[in-house]
C-alpha cells in the first residue's frame, strides 16, 4: 500500500449534465496521478469514479449545506448530532473511503463541543465508521481556531481532525511557529490528524495564489513544516496519509489570476506529493 494517497477536491468544478462533465475528467485525474476524488455532492456517482479507478471522499456540513443562507441560530450539541447522523446515512451510500465534517459551532463552550464530539463518536460506532470521519479545522465550526481545537481534543481524545491550518493562520492573522502557545496548541492537535488539506493561506487570505512565488517564502516554509511534523506523528505502515491539495474558486482564488484555481491545485498535488512520499518513508524508517 501507498505511503500517501492524494485526493482531488470537485469544489468549484462544474458535474455538467447528468455528470458527463466529471464522467470526462475523471479518467484525466487518475492518469495525473490521483488516487481518490473528494465530493460534496451526494447523488449516484459511484459508478463514473468506480469507472475511473477512482475512490471517493464525501464532505459533509452538519446543518448548515455549503453555507448557504445565514448561520443557524444557536444549534445546540444534540440538533447538530441529529443532522450529524443524518449526513453521515447519506454518505455511507457512496461507499467513502473518508469522510470529512465541517461540524459544532465557533460560539460554543469547551464544555458544549466536548458533549457534541463525544457524542459523534458515538454516532461514527453505531453505523460502523469508526475512524473514517475526520472534523476539518474550518471558520464558522467549533474549530475555528487552534485554542478553540486543542481543549477539546484534549478531553476527547479519539476524535480525528482534517487539518486545514489555512483557516487558523487567517482567523489568528499569523503563522503559528511565532509564538510559544501556538506552537503548543498545534502540537496538541497534530497526533489527531487523519488528513490533510495542503492548501497554503497567508495571514490576511485561507487561500495563497500562487504557493511557489518568491513572495509567500515564509508561508511555503511554515506550511510544508507544519504539513511535515502531521507526517512525522501519523505515518504508520498500515494507514497511508491522505491529503488534498484543496484550492477552490473566487472568491478564495484572486479575480483575474494568472492560474486557475484548478492549476494551482493540480500544480500543488503534483508538487507536494513525492515531498510528503518522501518524508513518510523517511518517517517510518527512523522508528525501525
Amino acid at each position: 500500500m501507498a505511503s500517501v494517497l492524494r485526493f482531488r477536491t470537485v469544489w468549484g468544478i462544474a458535474p455538467g449534465p447528468n455528470y458527463e462533465h466529471w464522467a470526462q475528467w475523471f479518467p484525466t485525474l487518475k492518469a495525473q496521478g490521483y488516487d481518490f476524488t473528494d465530493l460534496e455532492d451526494l447523488p449516484a456517482i459511484r459508478r463514473i469514479a468506480d469507472d475511473a479507478g477512482l475512490e471517493i471522499s464525501v464532505l459533509i456540513h452538519a446543518q448548515w449545506p455549503s453555507y448557504a443562507g445565514p448561520s443557524p441560530a444557536g444549534p445546540s450539541p444534540k440538533d447538530l448530532l441529529a443532522d450529524y447522523q443524518t449526513k453521515l446515512k447519506i454518505a455511507q451510500t457512496l461507499k467513502p473511503y473518508k469522510i470529512n465534517a465541517h461540524s459544532g459551532c465557533e460560539r460554543w463552550t469547551v464544555d458544549e463541543a466536548v458533549q457534541f464530539y463525544s457524542g459523534t463518536l458515538d454516532v461514527d460506532a453505531e453505523l460502523g465508521l469508526t475512524g473514517k470521519v475526520c472534523h476539518e479545522t474550518h471558520r464558522n465550526t467549533a474549530f475555528f481556531s487552534p485554542d478553540s481545537t486543542a481543549p477539546v481534543l484534549e478531553r476527547v481524545p479519539k476524535l480525528r481532525v482534517t487539518a486545514d491550518f489555512s483557516h487558523f493562520v487567517v482567523v489568528c492573522e499569523r503563522l503559528l511557529d511565532i509564538y510559544e502557545e501556538d506552537k503548543a496548541a498545534i502540537r496538541t492537535i497534530i497526533p489527531h490528524v487523519g488528513h490533510i488539506h495542503a492548501r497554503m493561506g497567508t495571514t490576511q487570505s485561507s487561500q495563497c495564489p500562487e504557493p511557489t512565488h518568491e513572495a509567500f517564502k515564509e508561508e511555503r516554509r511554515y506550511f510544508e513544516s507544519v504539513w511535515k511534523q502531521i507526517i512525522d506523528v501519523t505515518a504508520t505502515a498500515s494507514e497511508p496519509i491522505t491529503f488534498v491539495p484543496e484550492y477552490g474558486p473566487f472568491p478564495y482564488h484572486p479575480f483575474n489570476a494568472q492560474t486557475t484555481f484548478s492549476d494551482v491545485a493540480d500544480s500543488e498535488g503534483a508538487r507536494l506529493h513525492p515531498i510528503f512520499e518522501s518524508h513518510a518513508k523517511a518517517a517510518l524508517a527512523s522508528r525501525n
